[in-house]
């Protein structure tokens, strides 16, 4: 879709100056690396190799002249996802181990100062893997967790302690912490971040995942998470509306997750896989992927694409940008 122009905010100019700040670095840091790769016969590499190497975050798409923003974050094999409504932001996850100066910084450019929410969906390090840096750089006015107590053993990570002892912190600084519980509300400026479902009883930190469903200005967005099976079940019985114009994909597109039952209830007209180039893992698992377009829904990968940023305009227009074309 085309993006729009108009009258520049001083908002706009201020985060297309930080913009143009992380370009120039950017750029000299692929000249310095295409210079001395035809020193020493290095392949050319990509732009996203790039960005990872040096730390440089995907500089957010300009600032539309509408209330409401969607930012799937580039993090690599990891989740961060950043709402703004209005002047007011939530944060859902904070992408892997390492990454959270990278984070921060983009959070930055994007015009965060303060967090009015942020969720951590569940425990483990590619979706918190940023959140003490994050906690230690915003404050923040409610802070989500999953109910750990859904999980028998479960053990604590370094991150894990680093992220709740950053919330002591928060905490004598007036931030509320609460366990998720289903039908639980957030408002995030004239928007509504609703708890679907706090997990369930498992032995899989996975199915601990906190779903919830953003709504604001007509556009709505599901994030279930890494739910497996088990979530994905217990959140068709207990949601009679899942329909979202935009499904984040569980599980970074993992066979594990989702399911022709549960895609069937949200008909998305796009779906999000946020994973990181070449992983491990196969993520999106070639299954996965047939599933979603047989959906007819418009397909984004952060592996591909970088950040993807949804925008709504005032005259309800949604728009996708992404940070880079598909195979950049």
């Amino acid at each position: 879709m085309a993006r729009r122009r108009g009258r520049r905010t001083k908002k706009q100019e201020r985060v297309s100056r930080y913009a143009g700040l992380a370009l120039a670095a950017l750029l000299f840091a692929f000249c310095c690396v295409v210079t001395a790769g035809e020193h020493y016969g290095w392949p050319t590499p990509r732009w996203s190799e790039v960005e990872a190497w040096f730390g440089v975050a995907d500089a957010p798409a300009a600032v539309t002249d509408g209330d409401t923003e969607l930012h799937f974050i580039d993090v690599g094999q990891a989740d961060a996802t950043l709402i703004r409504q209005g002047d007011e932001y939530a944060l859902i996850d904070a992408g892997d181990l390492g990454g959270g100066d990278r984070l921060v910084e983009y959070l930055k450019t994007a015009g965060v100062q303060r967090l009015r929410c942020v969720v951590m969906t569940h425990p483990h390090a590619d979706h918190i893997g940023g959140m003490p840096e994050v906690l230690q750089n915003f404050p923040v006015d409610e802070f989500i967790l999953p109910d750990l107590g859904l999980m028998k053993n479960l053990s604590t990570s370094d991150v894990l302690a680093r992220t709740l002892e950053a919330l002591k912190d928060q905490q004598e600084n007036g931030c509320t912490v609460t366990a998720a519980a289903r039908g639980q509300e957030i408002k995030v400026g004239a928007g509504t971040l609703k708890v679907l479902l706090a997990g369930v009883e498992t032995d899989n930190a996975n199915d601990l995942s906190v779903c919830v469903k953003f709504s604001a200005d007509g556009l709505s967005c599901l994030f279930t998470g890494d739910g497996e099976g088990p979530v994905e079940k217990e959140l068709l019985a207990v949601e009679p509306n899942l329909r979202a114009d935009i499904f984040q994909a569980g599980h970074h597109g993992s066979t594990t997750s989702n399911g022709k039952k549960l895609l069937a209830a949200v008909r998305p007209q796009y779906i999000v896989i946020s994973c990181g180039q070449d992983n491990s893992y196969g993520h999106p698992h070639a299954e996965v992927l047939r599933r979603f377009e047989q959906t007819g829904a418009e397909i984004c990968r952060t592996d591909q694409q970088g950040s993807v940023v949804f925008s709504v305009a005032k005259n309800g227009e949604v728009s996708v940008r992404t940070a880079r074309e598909s195979g950049d």
